[in-house]
């Protein structure tokens, strides 16, 4: 198996501030970058060791429903601007391995408020020590500035996004010997969350969900043959978080510190170029220090595949089942499910299309009424409905523009709680 296929569970983890607890998986931006043709990829700045690739893409967008409300309580749209200065650098040497990258999203609401606006940042510093031929530490720390999703039911009632800041400490060990391997690290994550201002001028004590993640693995793999392996996976997960979290940041108090763990079982494969991927099955189980959380277990599983019809076509499909964070008054934590399926095409050798589709359903779980005093009485649940098109035209390796269309919908089983999201986006990309 390829190196980066064994390696890619702490890459995604901290690229993406993610659970530790996914699977291994290449990301949606190395698949477009295959499709890329050599002709039209940038050649980078080299000086000395290293080669520079800057890049400035500016993003205009419409946005239907910006706060993503139901429409029974009125939507809001506006046009968007973003500007997105960026920077990589990679290492080319024979040995050792030294990466810094750095994306920005400045956001500019044309038609709103400016509370709506936000300057997402993101740093990542990682590298790899080759201690032996078949044996490598890679580590990395990376720090984002992001905002949180205004859908997300955690801060319903705020004036602008809840804004937020995670640092990422990772470090894992490979050894490889005859036909088995084994990885073994730790996924470090701090959360850091400012309080937010409502219509009201009163405060949500959003800082109330500061906390730290730790989240150490270990992975067993077994060459069955060149293009498959047997793995078995086991990871742990403690979340300490610094005080009392208020429900929504002005609701009841809980103690979230949580503990758990994910075990897994699976199997890897590359089938030439044709179809690679992995798929996985498993256990989980989280149990939370506070007693009026009740404790979340099952049956959970990650699928990812990889597919060429042809030389110029991919398609790459995911599945996952994992156990996120909530501050939702009552509820221990959430249980997602998450489908997608996506397709690339090079059309010409210059122009590139694409299509996706995706589903998430949310189960909220642990909910007692019994402990609590809510207006609703049941668990929630959303599914999540997207899809996508685009279409991708480079003008030469330094140039690129794009357009695409994204719809979101969200059925809740709470009242008031549905949204509908159309978003069309004219894109204009520099790079060298």
């Amino acid at each position: 198996m390829k190196k980066n296929k064994l390696l890619a569970i702490s890459l995604l983890s901290i690229a993406s501030c993610g659970s530790a607890w996914a699977y291994d998986s290449a990301d949606d931006a190395e698949v477009a970058k295959e499709r890329q043709s050599s002709d039209y990829a940038p050649q980078g700045i080299h000086t000395g060791g290293f080669t520079i690739f800057p890049k400035l893409e500016i993003n205009n967008e419409y946005d239907s429903n910006i706060y993503k409300r139901d429409k029974e309580l009125g939507t809001v749209d506006s046009y968007v601007a973003h500007f997105m200065p960026g920077v990589a650098a990679r290492s080319n040497w024979n040995r050792h391995a030294l990466n810094l990258t750095f994306d920005t999203d400045l956001s500019l609401y044309g038609t709103q408020g400016s509370q709506n606006n936000y300057e997402d940042m993101f740093t990542r510093l990682d590298g790899r020590l080759d201690v032996l031929r078949d044996s490598y530490l890679e580590t990395g720390f990376a720090y984002n500035s992001v905002h949180e999703d205004r859908g997300s039911p955690d801060q319903i009632a705020g004036l602008g996004p809840t804004f937020y800041d995670t640092k990422v400490i990772d470090a894992f060990y490979t050894h490889k010997f005859n036909r088995m391997s084994v990885k073994a690290g730790l996924d470090t994550i701090r959360y850091d969350y400012d309080d937010l201002l409502t219509s009201l001028d009163t405060v949500l004590a959003m800082s109330t969900r500061s906390h730290w993640e730790y989240m150490p693995a270990i992975r067993l793999g077994y060459e069955i043959q060149s293009e498959y392996e047997a793995f078995v996976k086991f990871v742990y997960k403690e979340a300490d978080y610094d005080e009392l979290v208020l429900s929504n940041g002005a609701g009841t108090p809980f103690d979230r510190n949580s503990s758990g763990y994910n075990v897994l079982g699976g199997l890897a494969f590359e089938l030439t170029d044709l179809i690679t991927g992995d798929m996985s099955v498993g256990y989980l189980e989280r149990t939370y220090d506070d007693p009026r959380l009740s404790e979340i277990s099952g049956i959970n599983g990650f699928v990812n595949l990889q597919w060429r019809p042809t030389e110029l076509t991919t398609v790459h499909g995911r599945l996952s089942h994992d156990i996120n964070e909530t501050t939702q008054e009552g509820v221990a934590g959430v249980l997602a499910t998450a489908i997608s399926l996506g397709v690339e095409h090079e059309l010409m050798r210059n122009v590139i299309l694409s299509a996706g589709g995706n589903f998430a359903n949310n189960d909220y779980q642990g909910f007692n009424p019994n402990n609590i005093i809510v207006a609703n009485r049941t668990n929630r649940n959303e599914q999540v409905y997207g899809g996508n098109v685009g279409v991708k035209y480079m003008v030469n390796r330094n140039f690129s523009t794009g357009l695409g269309y994204t719809y979101q919908s969200r059925d809740v089983n709470y009242a008031f709680n549905d949204y509908e999201v159309n978003q069309v986006m004219l894109n204009l990309r520099g790079q060298f």
